[in-house]
């Protein structure tokens, strides 16, 4: 570094913040100069006056262009259209004489002399003081000032959650959720203060706690304001060169803000800080917003580079337009805008307003690159969810108030709308979950249709039956739901035996050998890697951490079992979309996956020792290791329950009951490797009555069972296998359900057992799943060929049909 650089560094940054006081300087010099000619006393500065009215000249007549309700000359009386022909008994000739007439009458009572018509008037109205920064000089102005504060608001409200769980992990997530947190005060601040003049009217003068509460509202916005492009700035030289560069002359770029953001507050506090009242802050500020936002643009198209993972790209077009905003803004605040917070005109109010909401969008610019880490669209996706059903509720209740109002006579009206607001509640605890979905899936984002992807690839690998194409199906699922360059997974397959699979031949390169580099340290820690800080979760030592880096590893997830025993990792490459990175819902919804495959790895584990156990022996220790296999139904059970406990708890109760007979019923069988067919349906009767109350309508139960052959041994679980087989694969998939039928009778020397479904059907030759491999194996270790099981597809559905011989 130079020291002609870092001097022309430093010059422009002393330059930067000079230049932003300058409004200021000619403030106080103004101010002195006139002090010093007319002697008027420093405490003789009082707040700019304000009655609601925006006065228009038109016809050689001054007219009320706009009253501002709930103003004070609304509540006095005064109506938009109104002709003014004196103030205080003094004729006004223009709109700019009635302006400074209440400019000076902060506090006071003035006789408006008005014409309404073809009749004249004296309205009482009391000047207040003029809400700094706040423009309702008319309706569309006003309007436009109201929303437009509230939709920033709930988009900065929005980013400030998505920013805040990273900020644990990133020193850039830090500044950036304090960037965003100022820019929040700042345009919450003003939606309060606008919903205040909108609902109270303006403050009064003088003390009181209205005018305190306002004024506190005020100094928390101006902090905001004033805060935020000192921080954007900041944000912005974060290149090491200029960092390098300023050194402590970075300081330097705080003096501004500091002298304005104690100005504003000595003036709020005291009335005033030598000649200046509390409205004369308001020029200088917009000015150095201007100055700074515009700077912090410039800065950013200049030296930040596009660097992976880091630099801020808003594109040429989006720099342009920002430093050009600002600069007019800044034009406008030093040729326009006098004295205090009165705009010249309403064009100028207008620019003013729309200046104030577009200076904000560089902090969404500036914060993009560590909000595009959070579940910033998944945050957005909710809030309009629920702003949908509550816009819904509010037109319902207000159709109903309406047509109320119009067939009941007045005394009537309350009680019949609160009967209504009762029934519409009652309706709406109904229906409003099935609203909120569909709102969901009207606001669905491309995140969310990856996350729905990794959702059904959770489900896919229950019924996946060997490592290797578990490893592979993960792979390719994970990779293209993610939008990944490339993902590898291991899985452990013995003590130091792995079985891999790879979506994609490019980065990472991820070897068995690169694997045995860094598996200790993921298999010691069992936390996610990542090679951006705000999802990193790993103390990777950085040797590790740069191999990973060079290999072109972006996320590493390792696959951990609950009781924390490591089986496997997750690499995945960067996104396929240049500048698109994961977020922490991507991770989030890795390591549910990587439970899902930990539990899949287990759940193959044991099938095999089940099948060993099958080949080896037909005792019953086999159903105890199939319950461990499929967890499932007790999770749908137990949700189940806990659904009807608030609604119906009488079927609650039942269904409890249910399910602890069937836990009965499989402990007693679980030493016995045939049981009575009577045992075997008491046991499907319940399993099935549990899924009637989960299912309700959507599940029709039908049993057809020949009292001859009750007490008929056959295989623990077998029936159960093929009810449980037709209801999962079957009946759950089909919209609407649908019937399942068990039939079990006698036909010669044979026990003939059939179950019917109407479900989704079956294509000829797909093979049997892990329960019906399970019951095939068992019918040919205790019958030899002499038992058959055959599984069909009809008309509408599947037909299981075993068949056992009487006499074994």
């Amino acid at each position: 570094m130079t020291p002609t650089t870092r001097w022309l560094a430093v010059g422009l940054a002393s330059a930067v913040a000079l230049l932003s006081l300058l409004p200021l300087a000619s403030l106080g010099l103004s101010w002195a100069s006139y002090v010093r000619d007319v002697g008027l006393p420093l405490d003789q500065t009082p707040a700019l006056g304000y009655d609601g009215v925006r006065w228009e000249d038109r016809d050689d007549q001054v007219f009320a262009a706009y009253v501002v309700r709930r103003g004070t000359a609304d509540e006095a009386g005064l109506r938009q259209g109104d002709v003014l022909l004196a103030l205080d008994y003094r004729p006004v000739e223009s709109a700019a004489e009635a302006e400074a007439q209440v400019d000076r009458a902060t506090g006071t009572i003035l006789t408006y002399s008005v014409q309404r018509r073809s009749a004249t008037s004296d309205v009482q109205v009391r000047i207040v003081r003029d809400p700094t920064f706040l423009y309702p000089l008319s309706a569309p102005l006003w309007a436009t000032t109201g929303w437009g504060f509230a939709v920033v608001t709930l988009l900065h409200l929005i980013a400030y959650l998505t920013v805040a769980p990273l900020a644990a992990r990133s020193v850039r997530a830090r500044r950036s959720r304090l960037l965003i947190g100022a820019a929040l005060l700042w345009v919450g601040g003003n939606l309060l203060r606008v919903a205040w003049v909108s609902t109270l009217g303006a403050p009064p003068g003088g003390g009181g706690l209205r005018a305190i509460g306002f004024d506190s509202l005020t100094l928390i916005a101006l902090g905001g304001w004033i805060a935020y492009p000192a921080l954007l700035l900041d944000q912005s030289l974060r290149d090491r060169r200029v960092i390098v560069a300023l050194g402590r002359w970075r300081r330097v770029l705080m003096v501004p803000p500091a002298l304005l953001g104690v100005g504003v507050l000595v003036a709020t506090l005291f009335g005033h800080i030598g000649p200046l009242p509390p409205d004369a802050f308001a020029v200088p500020i917009l000015f150095y917003v201007c100055v700074y936002v515009g700077v912090a643009t410039g800065v950013t198209a200049v030296i930040q580079e596009r660097r992976d993972g880091s630099g801020v790209a808003w594109g040429r077009l989006g720099n342009a337009v920002v430093v050009l905003v600002a600069t007019v803004g800044a034009v406008i605040a030093w040729t326009q805008l006098g004295l205090g917070s009165r705009e010249a005109d309403i064009a100028t109010a207008w620019f003013v307003v729309l200046f104030q909401l577009f200076s904000l969008l560089p902090v969404a610019l500036v914060s993009y690159t560590v909000l595009r880490y959070g579940a910033f669209d998944a945050l957005l996706v909710r809030t309009l969810a629920t702003l949908a059903t509550l816009s819904l509720a509010f037109v319902v209740v207000s159709l109903a108030a309406a047509v109320l109002n119009a067939v009941l006579p007045g005394g009537a009206q309350p009680v019949a709308l609160g009967v209504t607001v009762v029934v519409l509640l009652l309706v709406a605890e109904w229906i409003s979950p099935a609203i909120r979905e569909r709102a969901r899936a009207s606001f669905r984002t491309a995140r969310q249709r990856s996350r729905q992807r990794l959702d059904r690839l959770g489900e896919e690998i229950r019924t996946i039956v060997d490592l290797d194409s578990l490893a592979e199906h993960a792979a390719n699922r994970t990779g293209e739901a993610l939008q990944a360059r490339s993902a590898v997974v291991f899985l452990r397959t013995g003590d130091a035996e792995w079985t891999k699979a790879t979506y994609r031949p490019e980065a990472p390169t991820f070897t068995q050998v690169d694997l045995g580099r860094v598996w200790d340290r993921i298999r010691d820690e069992g936390r996610v890697w990542s090679r951006n800080e705000e999802l990193n979760d790993s103390a990777m030592p950085t040797g590790i951490a740069e191999r990973l880096r060079r290999l072109g590893a972006a996320v590493a997830v390792p696959v951990t079992t609950g009781r924390g025993v490591p089986v496997g990792l997750i690499v995945l490459g960067r996104k396929e979309r240049r500048l698109s990175v994961y977020n922490t819902e991507d991770i989030d919804r890795l390591r549910a996956l990587a439970g899902q495959l930990a539990l899949a790895v287990e759940r193959l584990r044991l099938l095999d020792r089940e099948r060993d156990l099958v080949r080896q022996t037909s005792q019953a220790e086999m159903v105890a290791l199939r319950a461990q296999i499929n967890p499932h139904f007790l999770f749908n059970a137990l949700n189940t329950v806990a659904a009807l406990i608030r609604d119906k708890p009488g079927q609650a109760e039942e269904t409890v009951e249910h399910l602890a007979g069937l836990f009965r019923d499989v402990l007693t069988a679980s030493g016995h490797s045939t049981i009575p067919l009577r045992d075997e349906m008491r046991l499907v009767e319940r399993y099935l009555m549990i899924e009637q109350a989960r299912f309700g309508d959507a599940l029709a139960v039908e049993i057809d069972l020949d009292d001859s052959v009750q007490s008929v041994t056959i295989p623990a679980f077998a029936v159960q296998t093929l009810v449980e087989n037709a209801v999962k694969h079957g009946i759950e998939r089909k919209r609407g359900g649908g019937r399942v039928t068990v039939a079990a009778h006698r036909a010669a020397d044979r026990l003939e057992i059939s179950v019917t479904d109407t479900g989704v059907g079956l294509a000829p030759g797909t093979p049997y799943g892990v329960g019906l491999n399970n019951v095939s194996d068992r019918l040919a270790l205790l019958y030899a060929d002499a038992a058959t099981l055959d599984v069909s597809p009809l008309d509408e559905g599947t037909q299981s049909h075993l068949s056992i011989p009487l006499d074994p």
